[in-house]
């Protein structure tokens, strides 16, 4: 293990950490933690101060059903991971798989690159709210009963109250609002996860896609993708309670039809625009087997996004990854490339960096496009030439 960690790790090195993170096809996941979720599905904490699932499986070795239990428990002070946690452990994954092939649990981060990574803006806010992602991913504490897989063993077994993170330690000179110098960066995973990456339980994901997805959809997506098996096994039917209530963590107080229409119906479709899933007619996709029990059933489409939608010129390729670094949806920006020219699009975009220069955030960056070609947002003719006034207008109507 040491050595092919050694091998990958040189022929890593060939190419600039830059151009390996701009590889966003090439994302990590951890395969038990896209198993059952270790965070909110959304930005809201409310009174939970811990997440609890549980599963039953059928135990070939034991030869009898077996239950299997996950508790998560937030920090006391900063609370539970939530769905923009979520978000961050992946950007940590990519950013790990990328500098150093998972072969140090230290890692020295550039948080810059990381938003980059993300499609953050660089801004007080972001740097803010990484900083309490991180708070909760060292503070959050995972106990599996029976169900955390010991890929060295090929087993299940207990692991008790682990951290995601070990610790992190950020540094800044701070110049001015919304200015900062960065030094030396780092954070340090757990022990107990680190232990599961160095035993190769790991799997490729679409960092890409999955940055772009909704919360629900990205925890779909997670989820499918561990359990599909191209070519040979490209269809799975799962019970829809426990896939909603348990995989995707919606919560239990909402009624089975109300999970199914509001999360899993909207989040399979979601994976259908953008070619993961092949598409399936509502009645198709959801079978009734009785009063209170529902099937679902996901076929795996296997599309690479661009091409699925028939994005081939560099024109267009070059145009997707603009916007998505940019922190557009992968859908909104196929639609964009699809529904207007590419000079009002290059426009938007040139406004979209000239505001974010200025230092005004922009939280909703797919809002904010759309608005912009409706309203036809273009750069001032300042920009890139010369120092902005605070009170000069940016944007000027067609």
């Amino acid at each position: 293990m040491i050595l092919k960690k050694a091998a990958k790790q040189t022929q890593s090195k060939q190419v600039a950490l830059p151009q390996r993170l701009d590889n966003l096809a090439n994302g990590r996941d951890e395969m038990n933690l896209c198993e059952l979720p270790f965070a909110l599905l959304s930005e809201r904490q409310g009174n939970r101060k811990y997440l609890q699932f549980e599963v039953e499986d059928y135990d070939r070795e034991e030869k009898q059903t077996v239950s299997r239990k996950l508790t998560v428990k937030g920090d006391p002070e900063f609370g539970l991971p939530t769905a923009k946690d979520e978000e961050i452990y992946l950007g940590l994954m990519k950013y790990t798989s990328d500098y150093n092939g998972f072969a140090d649990a230290k890692v020295i981060l550039q948080r810059s690159a990381l938003f980059d990574l993300m499609g953050w803006p660089k801004s007080d806010w972001a740097y803010a709210r990484l900083t309490l992602g991180m708070q909760r991913l060292v503070g959050v504490r995972l106990s599996y009963q029976n169900l955390w897989r010991d890929n060295q063993e090929k087993q299940f077994r207990d692991q008790g109250a682990f951290g995601i993170l070990d610790s992190f330690r950020f540094l800044d000179a701070r110049k001015g609002k919304g200015s900062f110098t960065e030094q030396e960066s780092t954070f340090r995973w757990s022990s107990v996860l680190f232990q599961s990456f160095d035993s190769g339980y790991l799997k490729r994901i679409d960092f890409g896609l999955a940055r772009d997805l909704s919360a629900t959809a990205r925890r779909l997506y997670r989820y499918l993708d561990k359990h599909f098996h191209p070519p040979h096994h490209r269809e799975v039917t799962l019970d829809l309670a426990r896939l909603a209530y348990q995989h995707i963590g919606v919560s239990p107080g909402i009624e089975l039809d109300k999970a199914r229409k509001r999360y899993i119906a909207p989040a399979a479709e979601e994976l259908e625009a953008v070619g993961y899933l092949k598409p399936l007619a509502h009645d198709a996709r959801f079978t009734k087997v009785r009063r209170g029990t529902w099937t679902a059933t996901f076929g795996y489409g296997g599309a690479k996004v661009a091409a699925s939608h028939g994005m081939q010129n560099p024109q267009q390729l070059q145009l997707l990854q603009a916007l998505s670094k940019r922190g557009i949806s992968t859908m909104l920006a196929i639609q964009t490339i699809n529904g207007y020219p590419a000079e009002p699009v290059v426009r938007a975009l040139k406004a979209m960096d000239e505001q974010r220069q200025r230092g005004v955030q922009i939280r909703f960056a797919d809002k904010w496009l759309v608005k912009a070609l409706q309203e036809g947002y273009q750069p001032s003719p300042e920009f890139n030439s010369s120092s902005l006034r605070p009170d000069r207008q940016i944007f000027r109507r067609k």
